[in-house]
């Protein structure tokens, strides 16, 4: 990968896909950019492209961090790895975003909710019921 598939790459990921877009503003030929997308595609430095959602319009107003400790013994006990914990928590409609960090915390997710009673039920329905956790913290977005 060279500095033109960084621009491509860069352009793509804030959402600039369309390659007549792509090739005005990086001065070069379609053809061009359709090639080098491909190329990117087929070495799966591109995995997929996603629409970006407001998630407030789709009535989901509130965004939350929660950070979670996970207990590894238990997670050893029924032979699941915090990879495996995560992916989990991935799996929930919910859960936008999630990673393994290095804190306080042993995991961080990104939630959203309709409002903050529909936010106590994931908590409870969905994240607090996965085995080995043992004890999150929220953090709200605001605004």
């Amino acid at each position: 990968m060279d500095e033109f598939d960084e621009d491509i790459i860069t352009n793509i990921d804030s959402g600039l896909i369309k390659y007549t877009t792509l090739a005005k503003k990086l001065n070069t030929p379609i053809s061009t950019i359709h090639f080098r997308i491909k190329k990117l595609e087929k070495e799966k430095i591109i995995k997929h492209y996603k629409g970006e959602i407001d998630w407030k319009k789709a009535g989901f107003s509130i965004t939350a961090f929660v950070l979670i400790n996970v207990d590894i013994n238990i997670l050893r006990d029924i032979k699941k790895s915090q990879d495996t914990l995560l992916k989990e928590l991935l799996e929930i409609v919910y859960v936008r975003e999630g990673f393994m960090v290095t804190s306080d915390a042993d995991l961080i997710i990104k939630v959203i909710a309709k409002d903050t009673q529909h936010f106590k039920e994931i908590l409870q329905d969905y994240i607090h019921t996965k085995a080995g956790i043992v004890n999150t913290k929220t953090m709200v977005v605001l605004g």
